[in-house]
């Protein structure tokens, strides 16, 4: 009589052990491949209305394309561009003008990018400074531009780096003006934040690099 309560536990036993079994995996867990980091907009990584002072209203904003950039760009591994302008009106003046140029190029290419926009940018024939700026870990290099009977406009020889164009003008051409610049760059992007007009700051100017280079980190 003892034999059937005997057979009853192997039976669950075998059982219990099969159940196991089964629940755990039939191999061992690859890890998930992890999804790539999608690199932020150019437009997020702009100056917003809120990042500019209070006079600033927003004049135009513009998605750059293969087709609005020239020959030059493209040699050097131009991939995206966009461009945000804001203008403050003076009184009896010409307004004060700021332009944030971004653009996407191969890191390796970044060095001299920079120092070509840099000397082309110069190339308005005013009496030129050099801006300093603190070491963050971001390439940055600037200058301000002084009107004295040469004239300055809002386009560059090196916006047609930046922001696009198919052709580099020989001379800038506009009403005489001081001029102030900021080029900076990290990984594949590159920026160069311009301010123009009556009003042109270089404090100013310098605080808004600062926050714009912050969205890059």
């Amino acid at each position: 009589m003892q034999i059937l309560p005997c057979l009853i536990l192997l039976i669950l036993a075998g059982t219990a052990v099969f159940t196991a079994g089964c629940t755990q995996g039939t191999g061992p867990v690859l890890p998930a491949t992890p999804l790539p980091v999608a690199t932020p907009p150019l437009q997020d990584l702009s100056l917003s209305p809120a990042d500019v002072p209070a006079c600033f209203s927003l004049a135009e904003q513009s998605v750059k394309n293969t087709g609005d950039v020239g020959k030059l760009a493209k040699d050097l591994g131009w991939q995206a561009g966009y461009e945000v302008t804001y203008t403050c009106p003076v009184q009896g003046l010409e307004p004060t003008v700021i332009v944030h140029s971004l653009a996407v190029y191969p890191a390796e290419n970044m060095p001299g990018i920079a120092s070509m926009v840099d000397e082309q940018d110069r190339s308005a024939g005013l009496a030129y400074e050099n801006l300093s700026f603190p070491d963050q870990g971001i390439a940055m290099r600037g200058f301000y531009g002084k009107a004295g009977g040469a004239q300055v406009s809002n386009v560059s020889p090196g916006d047609y780096l930046v922001s696009g164009g198919h052709d580099v003008p020989e001379q800038n051409t506009g009403s005489g003006s001081d001029g102030a610049e900021v080029i900076f760059y990290r990984g594949t992007n590159f920026e160069v934040l311009k301010m123009t007009g009556p009003g042109t700051n270089t404090t100013l100017l310098r605080d808004l690099a600062q926050k714009a280079s912050a969205k890059l980190e």
